[in-house]
């Protein structure tokens, strides 16, 4: 099964990895990871790392899991809202949490419109401690 996993991964964390885990559970992972365009928006953007670094950050922490030699993902820049996901046809399906889920509708909607195949919604919950969920965000925001 091919998965597609997107974020920013910014500040590479527990909650990233959990989800990456959840997502090569189920196969071929296509990590979308956001352009530093497609994060403007983003609260404490002036804090985030750049694509390369975050890159970087992905690639190693796959090494260091084993799975530059299993070959069973690929990095894919995301540099408009849906991303690939409405452009490659043979995708299985999407791993989502609560925060975007919605995000899995509106793609599959797309798909559809295109006559591709909508994607499985697979879901993760959301990696917490004692202050609520594990978030880029809220580093960055300790950090300002």
């Amino acid at each position: 099964m091919r998965i597609i996993a997107s974020g920013t991964f910014d500040h590479l964390h527990d909650g990233h990895k959990m989800f990456l885990n959840t997502a090569f559970e189920h196969g071929h992972v296509m990590i979308g990871l956001t352009s530093q365009s497609m994060l403007e928006e983003k609260r404490y953007h002036c804090r985030l790392e750049g694509y390369e670094r975050r890159r970087r950050s992905l690639v190693t922490w796959l090494a260091s899991c084993g799975r530059m030699e299993k070959r069973d993902y690929e990095i894919i820049m995301i540099d408009k809202p849906h991303g690939f996901a409405c452009e490659i046809r043979d995708i299985d399906a999407i791993l989502v949490t609560e925060e975007n889920e919605s995000v899995a509708s509106s793609i599959n909607s797309e798909r559809a419109a295109r006559g591709f195949k909508p994607l499985k919604v697979e879901h993760c919950d959301l990696l917490k401690d004692k202050e609520g969920k594990i978030s880029s965000t809220r580093k960055r925001a300790i950090s300002s």
